[in-house]
């Protein structure tokens, strides 16, 4: 018998600490007056603003992209388990401005769900007025457990 899967992309979201996401140098270096802006603007999304509106964002969030959630059946009866952290980031409006893997769970199949999970969610829910910035970045843990 096949165990089920354990579904824990909500509670990652709310209950784990999430991956801090660093500011690459070149945001820390001030936008010329041709520079892209926007980019310039990309805050991480646990510092969007007050803390009970981001919560109440990372909820919605978490259960938007739970709707997308897939463990592989191959990874499933090979008896892969991980975690990729997936990081992305996104405009107001939800749409994605990019995306990648951070950190590999040590298996191509569940790298792989983690990251067409995202892309099969865009666009991701809009963020409300009371939360600063024009774009946002998120690193998340997609956990893929067998019970």
């Amino acid at each position: 018998m096949v165990a089920e899967p354990e579904t824990s992309i909500a509670t990652d979201i709310q209950t784990d600490s999430p991956v801090t996401e660093t500011a690459t140098s070149d945001a820390s270096e001030p936008a010329s007056e041709n520079g892209d802006a926007q980019s310039q603007s990309s805050v991480p999304l646990q510092s969007a603003g007050d803390p009970s509106a981001v919560d109440d964002y990372l909820a919605k969030l978490s259960r938007h992209l739970s709707r997308f959630y897939e463990y592989p059946r191959r990874a499933r009866r090979l008896g892969q388990e991980g975690a990729p952290v997936i990081t992305f980031e996104f405009r107001r409006d939800g749409s994605l401005v990019g995306h990648s893997l951070r950190k590999t769970s040590g298996h191509t199949l569940l790298d792989e769900a983690a990251l067409a999970m995202l892309e099969q969610a865009a666009p991701l829910p809009a963020v409300p007025a009371g939360m600063t910035g024009r774009t946002f970045r998120y690193a998340l843990p997609v956990r893929f457990s067998l019970r």
